[in-house]
């Protein structure tokens, strides 16, 4: 059996579908070999948490220290992936710590945990319906795998976003802080979003990896998680 590596973000360009209301991407081309300049060079300007992103304490909460570039190394490196198949069962739907718990021994031993609620299989034919109604973490999850999962560094979902965002509006983000929360015991548990399942549906994933943008103080960082499989 061989090895093979495959990338889970999706690619950056000039007006990708992003979360609704967020800002659009655009990639500017500065210097333009074809205008006569010396070289090509382009401008990037993107929101953070669009496409394929890490989130870091400081999204949702205040201090120093809590940025994107505060985050260890060895916290984007990842020997126990686990992927939990857990389809959603209608709109909206909420992942349990029943679900959770289906998974045993593995749960234990993981130090990521991967949500593929199937949501990625809509991403590039109909971002409307990606974009609404998809699965999301319950608080209570979120709150067993940080207290009763020392081992997890993070977790990683195939929807736009963790956490339900109008739930989220009337319960404080509990999801989210339950995982970023630095004050919180077994540290902060990263959050990746809107990460592209499809190379390791059903395969053996050996390792996953990611070098995010370490810019500074910030609450985010758009990045390309890379994972090792079987082939």
């Amino acid at each position: 059996m061989s090895e093979k590596y495959v990338e889970l973000g999706y690619p950056i360009y000039e007006g990708m579908p992003v979360f609704p209301g967020l800002p659009e991407v655009k990639v500017e081309l500065r210097e333009d070999l074809e205008e006569g300049d010396h070289w090509n060079g382009s401008v990037l300007t993107t929101y953070l948490h669009a496409g394929t992103h890490v989130d870091a304490p400081f999204h949702h909460f205040s201090g120093e220290n809590l940025g994107i570039d505060s985050i260890p190394v060895e916290n984007f490196v990842y020997d126990k992936p686990l992927v939990l198949d857990v389809p959603a069962q209608k709109e909206n739907d909420l992942i349990t710590i029943k679900q959770l718990e289906a998974y045993g021994e593995e749960l234990h031993e993981a130090d990521i945990l991967i949500f593929n609620t199937h949501s990625h299989e809509k991403r590039d034919v109909d971002f409307e319906a990606y974009s609404n109604g998809f699965s999301t973490v319950s608080p209570e999850a979120a709150e067993y795998i940080r207290e009763k999962l020392p081992k997890v560094k993070a977790v990683a979902i195939d929807t736009l976003s963790i956490e339900n965002i109008p739930a989220g509006k009337t319960n404080n983000f509990r999801t989210h802080k339950a995982f970023l929360d630095p004050a919180r015991p077994n540290d902060t548990i990263l959050i990746y979003e809107d990460v592209n399942l499809a190379p390791v549906v059903g395969r053996s994933i050996k390792k996953i990896y990611c070098t995010p943008l370490r810019i500074t103080g910030r609450d985010a960082s758009i990045c390309n998680p890379v994972a090792i499989i079987d082939v």
